[in-house]
């Protein structure tokens, strides 16, 4: 992808994989949950070496994978859908967290979420909060975390319908919002100056999520095996009914679907990869080559196109980048 400039640059979201760059250069893991395939757009702008990412979401989807390698990722939730969760804790409107380098976000994102990040280096970050005369709170890079509360929706109100016209392809003008990126920064680090003295960053699942995420992994470990629903209670350490209940509350599917969902994007990946060799071989080798037709069909309904589809298309998109 381009590298970005301090002009902002709008792409819509066709596929699944385009929510791998979620954060410019991220490489991140997204999953289709349950509903129609994602649509939406991604926006990129940068300044002073500071990239900054944004994405419109309709649909849901779960988002993984570290935001950058090198560097800091600030992250400002303008609007997020019912649901929408972080290490599948619920998250509000003005929601903000603090990603260091190498470290995992876990998001679910639904309908309608809005969002921007910025990816910096500690002394940027710095210089930022220096240019408007503020003094980095050493505890804001102590840890990967999200902020104790949200942004008030008082400022809230100001940025938000400015990315929101970002996001629209049909908005007039000039999209060189570079005194908006100066005014993201100034609000994140001056919510930052009050941190509370107490509180995790909450990144550990409580709840029904704490559920969620250790049936989560041992799908996520076990896609190419059967999944049994008592082989998931056990591993989550609860009952076959509050399994139920805890994935149709966090991820509003069953533990099946979701286990279906999962193995058919590791089919997908095998396929864009080109690795696996022909639909019916990467099928057996992720356990699902019994029916193919099947398969086949619900593929269609979870992406919008056809195992065959898919392959195809990317054989062809890697020859085109060869020539």
């Amino acid at each position: 992808m381009e590298r970005p400039s301090r002009f902002w640059h709008r792409f819509d979201i066709r596929r699944i994989e385009d929510l791998g760059n979620a954060v410019l250069g991220a490489e991140l893991e997204a999953i289709q949950l349950a509903g129609p395939p994602i649509r939406g757009s991604l926006a990129f702008a940068a300044r002073d070496g500071i990239v900054f990412s944004s994405g419109l979401i309709h649909g849901r989807v779960a988002i993984r994978g570290p935001l950058s390698r090198d560097a800091v990722t600030v992250g400002l939730g303008l609007r997020l859908g019912a649901g929408s969760r972080h290490w599948l804790n619920e998250v509000v409107d003005g929601d903000v967290g603090i990603f260091l380098p190498g470290d995992e976000h876990d998001a679910i994102y639904t309908h309608g979420s809005l969002y921007v990040a910025a990816t910096l280096t500690p002394a940027q970050l710095e210089e930022e909060a220096a240019r408007e005369g503020l003094v980095l709170d050493p505890r804001m890079l102590a840890r990967t975390g999200l902020h104790a509360r949200p942004i008030p929706s008082a400022k809230l109100a100001w940025i938000r319908p400015r990315f929101v016209r970002i996001h629209d392809a049909d908005a007039q003008g000039e999209k060189d919002h570079r005194e908006l990126t100066f005014a993201l920064l100034h609000m994140v680090v001056a919510h930052y100056a009050r941190i509370p003295a107490n509180g995790d960053g909450r990144i550990h699942p409580r709840g029904r999520g704490r559920i969620v995420h250790r049936a989560r992994e041992y799908i996520r470990e076990n896609l190419a095996a059967p999944i049994s629903i008592d082989k998931l209670a056990a591993v989550a350490e609860t009952s076959r009914r509050t399994l139920y209940r805890a994935f149709s509350d966090i991820l509003d599917d069953t533990p099946q679907s979701f286990a279906r969902r999962m193995r058919l994007h590791g089919i997908r990946s095998e396929l864009v990869s080109g690795a696996g060799g022909t639909v019916s071989a990467v099928a057996r080798s992720w356990g699902a080559g019994a029916d193919l037709g099947r398969l086949s069909a619900r593929y269609q309904e979870l992406f919008g196109e056809s195992p065959r589809a898919t392959l195809t298309l990317h054989r062809e998109l890697r020859a085109h980048a060869m020539i």
